[in-house]
């Protein structure tokens, strides 16, 4: 089974297809096994699908804990699709805003989008762009996080810096476009609604490019744009991906100095099979690599999925990933992400006003650390 197919409709499901869902399960329990959240919490995967083969509601706060992060499937037996289950359960169920992190500010953002029928999200980096480009560029939401996370040593800007940068220097100016957010959230949250709204948007101003290929920062963009959209014709990429085509041009150092480790998003790595071409460009920067004690599909999730729940159960996940990267690489070395959402909430409990915490090593973006360690410069 496929983690979390679409439906090409986006319909609203009813509670039989939910049940279907779940009827393979015998009830082992390996799903709650390897939770990450059961780790840190009284969340049971197994409890829930036993309640809802009873016909029991699912609680609010069970639905919203969910990181839907995929890792439950990889060990199920029967290939029961948890995730897809409570996907469908929140566009059944609706969420209470209260449930949003940061004060709901980013999933009113990303309504706020859908209203907004003429426009895309606008950036301004430097280096050269060409609008005539077959090969774009989109960076995701992460310059918003800048305008509505409190981080003073994080830039989150510099992502799409650092993805301009290297396109520039293998010899491409990109077409940067202008699109709203790709909906991964609302997707994920139940709200078909906006999802759809966003989704067509994107769709025509992407075939209105004439582009051939869409390389993209984010993980949940990659997931979203090749999963979730109908974009015939049109090369999906992740910058790792991209990176690892044109690896000879950058002309890394043979310097054994940076200590890295790699966290292998959910959606770039459990939902969409790519372990190796981050891997492959990290181990080609000259750079010493370490692999985290749980890595590829036994990875555990950063803590936070769709700025669902950010609260105590979240925050120890990620510390538990923070304690792993630094018994993997040390105090002085850097955990390197593949995805916008899993740098914001890493760095984010790496700069916590009242930390409950030591950690000292670092988390950056992929293309920040190609970015930093090639040798080339931008034509």
């Amino acid at each position: 089974m496929v983690v979390s197919e679409k439906h090409p409709s986006f319909e609203i499901f009813s509670s039989d297809t939910t049940a279907e869902i779940l009827k393979a399960c015998y009830q082992c329990s390996s799903c709650t096994s390897v939770c990450p959240l059961r780790r840190v919490s009284k969340f049971n995967p197994r409890k829930i699908i036993h309640n809802s083969l009873l016909d029991k509601p699912v609680s609010e706060d069970d639905l919203t804990a969910c990181l839907t992060c995929g890792k439950c499937l990889e060990v199920c037996p029967q290939e029961i699709d948890f995730p897809e289950f409570i996907r469908l359960k929140r566009v059944e169920m609706g969420i209470n805003e209260e449930r949003y992190a940061h004060h709901n500010i980013f999933n009113l953002l990303q309504i706020f989008m859908t209203e907004m029928i003429d426009s895309g999200m606008k950036f301004n980096y430097e280096g050269e762009t060409d609008p005539k480009s077959n090969i774009a560029y989109f960076p995701g939401c992460a310059d918003l996080f800048d305008k509505f996370l409190d981080l003073e040593k994080t830039n989150f800007h510099q992502i799409g810096q650092s993805a301009i940068n290297i396109m520039n220097k293998v010899g491409i100016k990109p077409n940067l476009l202008s699109l709203k957010c790709c909906g991964h959230d609302a997707y994920w949250t139940g709200d078909l609604n906006s999802f759809n709204k966003v989704r067509k948007y994107n769709e025509q101003m992407i075939k209105e490019s004439g582009i051939t290929t869409l390389v993209v920062s984010c993980a949940e963009g990659y997931y979203t744009f090749q999963k979730l959209y109908e974009l015939e014709g049109v090369k999906i990429q992740h910058i790792s991906q991209f990176i690892e085509e044109h690896l000879e041009a950058f002309g890394f150092k043979d310097d054994n100095s940076p200590l890295l480790a790699y966290h292998d998003p959910c959606r770039l790595g459990r939902f969409m099979k790519e372990y190796d071409a981050p891997r492959n460009v990290l181990k080609n920067t000259g750079a010493t690599f370490k692999e985290l004690s749980l890595n590829r599909q036994f990875t555990n999730c950063c803590g936070v999925s769709a700025w669902l729940r950010c609260d105590d159960q979240s925050r120890s996940v990620m510390l538990r990933k923070l304690e792993e990267a630094t018994q993997a690489v040390g105090e002085q070395g850097t955990l390197v992400v593949a995805c916008n959402k899993c740098f914001a909430h890493l760095n984010c409990v790496l700069e916590d006003k009242k930390p409950q915490h030591n950690y000292q090593i670092k988390v950056k973006e992929i293309g920040m650390i190609v970015d930093e360690l090639s040798t080339k410069k931008s034509d």
